[in-house]
């Protein structure tokens, strides 16, 4: 009885002692997706007004939290505005960064480790990714100033624009077109989509006159501008009016750190 109890016993071990040799375990590297392969991840938060295209201001109170794989982490930036996260899977995560008296960004990006072109070491062996993410002051001498009249042909009769008095809104918001600048689409980290939070308004006021302040980059940081609709009675002849929805078509702007811009709004029906 105790001869074939040792039997099996020897039996078991020679099986699992053959289950983990060299010839058993496969030599296929792990990609980089959710099946395993982990990320240090490290956000960089610049001041995106100080911009010049090459260096910034790191901000050293901003929050930065991201989502991968239904999972949830937020930490605080170091005294170098670098935010570092350990172990995250490869693949996809949404970026939310916000810091007080700055915009807030929203980003999804690109978490896997380039190959390494140079081949001196594995690229399945890296992990390290970064993004650089610039947001702008939103008080300050940064900011840009922009202001002007708003003008349709309210009258058909006088071969002229007239000025628009009613209450109408003005908004502005980050061009999501304009963007490139601040993105790198080629490196690790590469940020797929970016956007900027909120609209900035403004009331244009009893005379025609709007006024916008909003924050601004070295290199130029590009708005589009919006504005409500809204009817008038048209005069069409000395004595005949027709009512009338006017309509702006929106367009864009672009702001640098510190300036003032005339902008004149134009609506058309």
């Amino acid at each position: 009885m105790i001869m074939k109890k040792t039997a099996l016993l020897l039996s078991i071990i020679a099986i699992i002692f053959t289950a983990c040799t060299k010839e058993n375990v496969s030599d296929t590297p792990y990609s980089d997706s959710i099946s395993g392969v982990k990320i240090r991840y490290v956000v960089n938060v610049v001041d995106g007004s100080a911009n010049a295209g090459k260096s910034s201001t790191e901000l050293q109170n901003a929050i930065v939290c991201v989502v991968v794989n239904d999972s949830v982490y937020e930490t605080q930036v170091d005294n170098n505005g670098l935010a570092v996260f350990n172990n995250l899977f490869a693949g996809n995560a949404s970026v939310h960064v916000k810091c007080e008296g700055y915009t807030s960004a929203n980003l999804i990006v690109d978490l896997k480790a380039m190959p390494d072109t140079t081949n001196i070491y594995d690229a399945s062996n890296r992990r390290i990714v970064t993004s650089i993410v610039n947001i702008f002051p939103t008080k300050g001498e940064s900011l840009a100033n922009v202001s002007g009249k708003i003008y349709a042909d309210l009258d058909l009769t006088d071969g002229d624009l007239e000025t628009v008095s009613e209450n109408l809104n003005i908004r502005a918001i980050v061009n999501a077109e304009d963007l490139y600048k601040f993105v790198d689409h080629d490196c690790s980290g590469g940020i797929i989509d970016l956007s900027y939070e909120g609209f900035l308004f403004s009331t244009a006021n009893s005379s025609g006159n709007y006024s916008l302040i909003l924050p601004a980059a070295a290199i130029g940081l590009d708005y589009l501008i919006s504005a409500d609709d809204f009817e008038f009675y048209q005069q069409i002849t000395p004595t005949t009016t027709e009512r009338k929805v006017f309509r702006f078509e929106p367009d864009t702007i672009t702001v640098q750190t510190n300036g003032n811009y005339i902008h004149d709004l134009y609506y058309e029906f």
